[in-house]
């Protein structure tokens, strides 16, 4: 009977071996192939165009300069739809005056050219006056921001918080909505 168990104990550790052996070869063999190239599609089939490190100017006929620059965007023709990612706009006015707008993300009607920039706002103009809020809207035709989000305006005289706000770049008159608070330095 031990002669039995030998053989047994023989027969097991030599198949271990043997699958070991045959793992190892197998796996020394398919180092040397590269992987098969597979392409993914990982963009939607809206999309028709994606670029990174974006740099844009547009003359506009209000006399308006848009000057966008963005890590990404993508295109969608058919809905007249840019977004996009890490997004800086700056405005430069006729009369020369010049507002930048940074988000963490921004999509522009390329139709009507109105914007939206959402995420860590801030709005920044050539004379130091600084505005910071969650979502940022441009109507075009009415050459209006606004938002509906609490928004807190500073400069080196006031700082001024409130909730909700709109700014005429015609006019140059910005309103806070409601919740008003200020501080004159």
């Amino acid at each position: 009977m031990l002669p039995q168990i030998r053989k047994r104990k023989f027969f097991i550790i030599s198949s271990v071996a043997l699958i070991i052996v045959m793992t190892a070869i197998f796996l020394i063999s398919q180092r040397g192939n590269p992987p098969e190239n597979k392409l993914v599609n990982v963009l939607s089939d809206k999309i028709d165009l994606q670029i990174q490190d974006i740099n844009y100017t547009d003359v506009g006929d209000s006399g308006l300069t848009w000057e966008i620059k963005a890590v990404t965007g993508k295109f969608m023709k058919n809905e007249n739809l840019a977004i996009f990612d890490k997004v800086a706009v700056k405005v430069i006015t006729k009369d020369g005056k010049t507002f930048v707008m940074t988000g963490n993300t921004g999509q522009i009607n390329t139709e009507t050219k109105n914007i939206e920039i959402s995420g860590d706002v801030s709005v920044v103009s050539d004379k130091g006056d600084h505005l910071t809020t969650d979502i940022l809207k441009y109507l075009d035709a009415e050459q209006r921001v606004f938002t509906d989000s609490p928004v807190k305006l500073e400069n080196s005289r006031m700082q001024v918080q409130g909730t909700g706000m709109t700014l005429s770049i015609k006019d140059q008159n910005v309103t806070l909505l409601s919740k008003v608070k200020a501080r004159i330095k």
